[in-house]
């Protein structure tokens, strides 16, 4: 099911990159209104750094965090093709001085000079770059990992066994077409321990 997920998303990152009548509606209606909720209940500010892992062809948790809040954002994909799409997307909402998009793996990516990370549900494979940001993150980092609500559960076991990364909240997001149990959640996270 995590694999039909993912091509969904690749999918539609795709269309809403061609289409801009789907970008649209992508941005204002569904995904990106339940990002720029997930960002003001998880207190992302325009001082914070951020990092965004699986950004995708259509960098909308760039693009949303740019535009709502005024952030400054580095996406990370490790497709050169969706990382070729999303350059050009910034491009063209002319955000190039806020967005930059790299081709890079959240396994092994250098994330010390960020302070929020986000994690992409595309992203993978998850556990070992949640794993990657949970042992290389700086203290009291924030981080943001989300999850189709079908595949949650060995992430949530994950979470348990840490000991310096603590779940301040998750909150659930269910826009349409998106119905249960086809959402996802937001699990936002604290690094805390000896970084």
């Amino acid at each position: 099911m995590k694999n039909i997920s993912s091509y969904f998303w690749w999918f539609i990152d795709n269309l809403a990159h061609k289409l801009d009548k789907l970008a649209e509606a992508y941005y204002t209606k569904s995904i990106g209104a339940e990002y720029r909720r997930e960002y003001k209940e998880f207190d992302i500010s325009k001082e914070d750094k951020v990092l965004h892992i699986g950004s995708g062809a259509f960098p909308l948790t760039e693009i949303t965090l740019a535009e709502t809040i005024g952030s400054t954002v580095v996406g990370i994909d490790k497709s050169l093709k969706a990382v070729k799409s999303a350059i050009e997307a910034i491009r063209e909402k002319n955000l190039n001085n806020k967005i930059k998009i790299e081709h890079g793996n959240g396994i092994n990516y250098n994330i010390e000079k960020f302070n929020v990370i986000i994690v992409s549900s595309c992203a993978s494979p998850m556990i070992e770059i949640v794993d990657h940001i949970f042992k290389t993150a700086n203290k009291n980092s924030k981080i943001i990992v989300r999850e189709m609500e079908i595949s949650i559960k060995p992430l949530i076991k994950y979470i348990k066994m840490q000991r310096d990364v603590f779940l301040v909240k998750n909150i659930s997001h269910n826009p349409f077409p998106f119905l249960k149990p086809f959402g996802w959640q937001s699990f936002f996270l604290i690094k805390k321990g000896d970084s």
